[in-house]
């Protein structure tokens, strides 16, 4: 007798990382099992997954509350993108989730992607064509123009920095895919 199916909300980005929105928590066991999840992070404010439970299934949690349509707070994107690039560089798969899975994991995910390598329009558009759902709102764009910018001058990095306005006309899936590598 099998379990049950799970539909859950999520898509994956690269093989180690997956991004989506919130899971009956009675499907950690899918996560872990047959996902291959051990990692996760929930940025919700107004609620947290059930570190405990997850725990059993071998899965760790990093929560960075968020409220919904907010910025992830510079702090916390530092910390979440040092946190989940350190276990996707250790061969660990990671799931970034908040409610529905569309701005504030989003930003997250387009961070750690510019941390492994993407420019900012690369890495917005490899999540769209991933997960059509990512449109984060303004706030958003901005927080993770300001973080990409700082990541670019504190590397030496040559690729272009995006306007909001070429964010947005991506996230809206009207500027076309823009792939420059330095």
């Amino acid at each position: 007798m099998s379990g049950p199916q799970w539909n859950l909300n999520l898509d994956w980005v690269t093989d180690g990382l997956a991004v989506g929105g919130s899971f009956p928590i009675e499907a950690a066991g899918h996560l872990a099992q047959a996902l291959g999840i051990g990692h996760i992070v929930d940025l919700r404010r107004e609620m947290c997954d059930d570190e405990h439970i997850l725990r059993e299934h071998g899965i760790c949690l990093l929560h960075l509350p968020t409220l919904d349509l907010h910025g992830v707070q510079r702090g916390m994107l530092t910390d979440g993108v040092a946190w989940v690039t350190g276990r996707l560089a250790r061969g660990h798969k990671v799931y970034i989730h908040c409610e529905y899975g569309i701005g504030r994991s989003a930003t997250l995910a387009l961070c750690v992607m510019v941390a492994l390598g993407h420019s900012p329009l690369e890495a917005l558009h490899r999540l769209k064509a991933a997960r059509w759902q990512v449109a984060p709102s303004l706030t958003q764009l901005a927080v993770f123009r300001e973080w990409a910018g700082q990541w670019r001058t504190q590397r030496g990095l040559s690729w272009p920095m995006p306007t909001v306005g070429q964010l947005v006309s991506a996230a809206e899936g009207t500027g076309g895919p823009v792939f420059t590598r330095s």
